[in-house]
């Protein structure tokens, strides 16, 4: 079973909740908080010990070194930061691809991702006629019973007749989609992977602020 924190950046791309942003890493991975409370103490220690000695110093030397110091701890916290974020990621992204492959995995379904992604792009774009690009995987399955149903799917979110086409040729991506409107020549990627780039970087901020508070 995947981390808790994990599980919400899966979860979020399944339910496409934008509200839920700042919570999705609240729970991160054991690992990055140990790497935070690691890096943390190290630094506060190091700080602490300069501060003490820098009382007593008078040289410019000396408050020239103190303030280097500074600088080395906000940098081993921000690294440290860096790394508890992508190893969140890299994790969500191993549990992706797993998902894709498998169709299931503990509460999450594939397919549900998939006509969601297909659901949410047909939302955005103004046209009625839509080609469906899928990888080599999803496009050998993707049968014109499944066209159907995803199709009322589509109806049902956007309140319009919209026709579905599946492109002949496959593309090489994780999972997902790219939605093609062939009225307007206006194409959504909604791949995995490109959905996990846009939340990874919109939520950097949020995410290092639940993980390590104000503090850098």
């Amino acid at each position: 079973m995947p981390e808790p924190g994990v599980e919400k950046i899966v979860s979020h791309i399944q339910a496409e909740a934008e509200k839920e942003i700042s919570e999705i890493l609240l729970t991160a991975q054991t690992e990055a908080a140990k790497i935070k409370q690691a890096a943390q103490e190290k630094a506060d220690q190091e700080v602490e010990r300069i501060l003490s000695n820098g009382k007593r110093l008078a040289s410019l030397e000396e408050q020239r070194m103190l303030a280097e110091t500074k600088i080395d701890v906000r940098r081993k916290r921000m690294d440290a930061r860096e790394e508890a974020i992508d190893s969140s990621f890299s994790e969500a992204k191993k549990v992706l691809e797993a998902l894709a492959a498998k169709g299931k995995q503990d509460h999450f379904d594939y397919k549900d991702i998939l006509f969601n992604l297909i659901a949410s792009a047909s939302e955005v774009v103004a046209g009625d006629r839509l080609e469906l690009v899928l990888n080599h995987r999803d496009r050998k399955t993707f049968d014109t019973k499944t066209l159907e149903e995803v199709g009322e799917l589509v109806k049902q979110r956007t309140g319009r007749n919209i026709s579905l086409v599946l492109a002949d040729e496959p593309m090489q991506f994780l999972g997902g989609v790219v939605v093609r409107d062939l009225e307007k020549s206006v194409e959504i990627d909604n791949t995995l992977e490109t959905k996990l780039n846009r939340l990874k970087e919109g939520i950097r901020v949020d995410v290092a602020k639940i993980l390590f508070g104000d503090r850098l």
